[in-house]
């Protein structure tokens, strides 16, 4: 085994199938979501802002989030290279963004009037909404794991 080649180093490493390897760092990031977004809450209540419906908000930023981390799991399954999977990410987050905001209710608008307490029955039809569109992403982003892995003949 050849250490210039970095086969040791792989060969020490226990193999993971790509969709348990892409479903792991999927979980992993979403995990950090209600960790980061429930420690600005708190702070922001212990600076003395009042914020209404602390828990909604933190189901919202949690389902959105998850949104992006599939888009940001696909680009990596899709391009390898890191560079390009940065910039093609970067530029379709702007662009997911761009048209978030240009929904009557997005989700940082809703986020908003969750914390002043005048959010109205369009909270739940956008999370429905957001709960297919995540249903979706996992499917395909599953498929293409399951593709990539057979093409590539890594499980």
């Amino acid at each position: 085994m050849s250490i210039s080649t970095k086969r040791l180093r792989h060969s020490c490493q226990p193999q993971l199938p790509l969709r348990r390897w892409s479903g792991a760092k999927v979980l992993a990031c979403e995990l950090l979501v209600p960790v980061q977004a429930g420690a600005w809450l708190l702070l922001l209540m212990l600076n003395g802002i009042a914020i209404e419906n602390a828990m909604l908000i933190l189901l919202q930023v949690v389902v959105s989030s998850l949104i992006l981390i599939l888009l940001g799991t696909l680009t990596a399954l899709h391009y390898r290279e890191r560079t390009a999977a940065q910039f093609i990410f970067s530029t379709a987050l702007v662009i997911v963004i761009l048209f978030s905001l240009a929904l009557p209710v997005n989700p940082l608008n809703l986020i908003t009037r969750l914390a002043v307490g005048t959010a109205g029955m369009e909270q739940w039809l956008l999370l429905g909404g957001t709960i297919v569109v995540i249903f979706t992403l996992g499917y395909l982003t599953q498929k293409y794991a399951e593709r990539i892995a057979k093409t590539h003949n890594t499980s």
